[in-house]
């Protein structure tokens, strides 16, 4: 399938053939029909990724701080290893897109082949098939217009700031900030009875906030400007303020502190320094808040990945209950998107709307990516090096691994001895663009997303496990049953009766052969 990636080293786009993903434990396979180009965070991500070493080192000082540690705690050539794992990678880009499910995981419910949905999070990357945990995917009328449906996670991000704003019928709200998530913003406060003033510093997203999400908007160095609301609120101040800006500068936070009534709210949804005067937050007593992204559940594992939720009566909106009620608000025609959409790219163009976005060259909202649909489902691996004569040699050690992160690439492979009967067969991982790396880099004939490219490949006589410790039982047991050497990384497994089974298939199999499978345990 085709994905679309970004090389950190030095922010090269391009439209990559990866392996198409299998639905692992709970977790829904999407083909995508739209997704969203979320000019904002990904814009940033890739214009840091465009600059030079010194430039990117710049941009991330806490990353800079990470390798430091590493180099202190594990040597450099570690944490050089770990600089370039993560340079040379591909990077998958995007986090909001809508879809049709194409596959189930057994343990997961209320979804079905044929439904539509839309997705948030990492995982919902622009790719031709994605694979998205149940926390993270909502199910859509089957009447819904996708194209407004890919809106999904930004949508949901701004009503998560409104939720924070907690304002009344009648009250006012200023928003600082009218890129996409501050015009939804606005869309979502008026659609609440919420009188709605726009501030910012490009004049084309001012004109289109008054045009259709806002009662009054105005550029941010209009002279006079916190007199002028302070007459629409008739010398009250507005009761809140969600600042939806990225900038480096304190303007947004010190400006809301002026135009906010006595105990008024500030809302942080964007990308601000919060270094504010504390003259008028202290007269005032102005309530400051931050905005968690999609709302809560947003960076905890066990609700995104595992799928447990939290109730309703405790946490009323956690971050799908938000983009269910998002979706919900643009399916009923509560709030119209239509005109956020500025452009619309095909797959193969995605990387001109990259250049449209660093470039500024002409003004933009919302940016999709439209996918071909009629494209068939190639589940087949991604062959990056052509297969060795030498691998059909009897004495020939040809290996695969099953999981490939941080440590197989700081320390397996790294120490795989390059000799002429030891072959590198093929790579799986749960992410396309990782197996895909990780084949290039080190010279796997193959990358694969499914574990049955590398356990029916009769070629392959030894596999290396290194995925998350409570998997290791599982693919060592279908290894055995393989017929597979195995090099599983510790542990072997995590409790009694997956050690006794292993135990167990392992005497079955000496039984009726006298050529036993090896197990090595890192």
């Amino acid at each position: 399938m085709k994905q679309l990636t970004q090389k950190l080293k030095d922010g090269k786009m391009q439209i990559l053939e990866v392996p198409a993903p299998v639905p692992s434990k709970g977790t829904l396979l999407v083909k995508n029909y739209f997704s969203l180009i979320s000019a904002g965070t990904e814009g940033s991500t890739v214009s840091a990724a465009r600059k030079s070493l010194i430039g990117k080192a710049k941009d991330r000082p806490q990353q800079v701080k990470q390798v430091i540690d590493v180099a202190m705690q594990q040597g450099p050539v570690q944490a050089y290893r770990a600089v370039m794992k993560k340079l040379d990678s591909y990077s998958p880009l995007g986090y909001s897109t809508a879809g049709e499910v194409i596959g189930v995981a057994p343990d997961v419910s209320g979804f079905a082949a044929g439904d539509l949905v839309a997705c948030g999070g990492g995982y919902a990357s622009h790719a031709e098939i994605i694979a998205v945990p149940q926390n993270l995917c909502v199910k859509l009328s089957a009447d819904a217009d996708l194209k407004k449906a890919a809106y999904n996670t930004v949508g949901a991000i701004a009503l998560q700031g409104v939720r924070q704003a907690d304002l009344r019928l009648g009250e006012s709200c200023a928003v600082i900030g009218l890129g996409l998530i501050g015009q939804l913003t606005c869309l979502l406060l008026k659609a609440g009875g919420i009188k709605v003033i726009g501030i910012d510093i490009d004049p084309f997203s001012v004109r289109m906030a008054g045009a259709n999400c806002s009662d009054a908007a105005f550029l941010s160095d209009e002279p006079g400007l916190a007199e002028t609301i302070d007459q629409l609120t008739k010398s009250v101040g507005v009761d809140a303020v969600i600042i939806s800006a990225a900038t480096d500068s304190t303007d947004p936070i010190n400006f809301a502190g002026r135009i906010l009534r006595k105990k008024g709210r500030v809302v942080v949804v964007g990308d601000v320094p919060t270094g504010f005067d504390r003259e008028p937050y202290y007269r005032k007593e102005i309530d400051l808040r931050m905005s968690c992204s999609y709302g809560p559940g947003r960076y905890d594992l066990n609700y995104e990945e595992k799928g447990i939720d939290y109730p309703a009566g405790y946490v009323r909106w956690t971050e799908n209950r938000n983009m269910q009620a998002f979706q919900e608000l643009i399916h009923s025609g509560k709030i119209n998107i239509d005109y956020l959409t500025t452009h619309v790219f095909k797959l193969d163009d995605a990387p001109k709307a990259y250049d449209l976005i660093t470039g500024k060259n002409e003004p933009f909202l919302g940016i999709l990516i439209k996918y071909d649909v009629s494209c068939p489902i190639d589940r087949k691996p991604i062959f990056v090096n052509r297969p060795s004569a030498q691998s059909s040699m009897p004495s020939a050690v040809n290996i695969a691994f099953i999981g490939a992160g941080s440590y197989a690439q700081g320390n397996l492979l790294p120490n795989i001895p390059k000799e002429k009967d030891l072959l590198l067969k093929g790579v799986m991982t749960s992410s396309g663009t990782t197996s895909r790396s990780v084949a290039e880099r080190y010279g796997f004939e193959f990358c694969a997303s499914d574990e049955s490219d590398i356990l029916n490949n009769n070629e392959i006589n030894t596999v290396f496990i290194a995925t998350r410790h409570n998997t290791h039982a599982e693919y060592v047991l279908k290894a055995l049953k393989a017929g597979k050497n195995i090099f599983a990384e510790k542990p072997l497994c995590l409790n009694e009766t997956d050690l006794l089974e292993i135990q167990s298939v392992y005497s079955a199999l000496s039984a009726h052969s006298s050529l036993l499978p090896l197990i090595m345990v890192g």
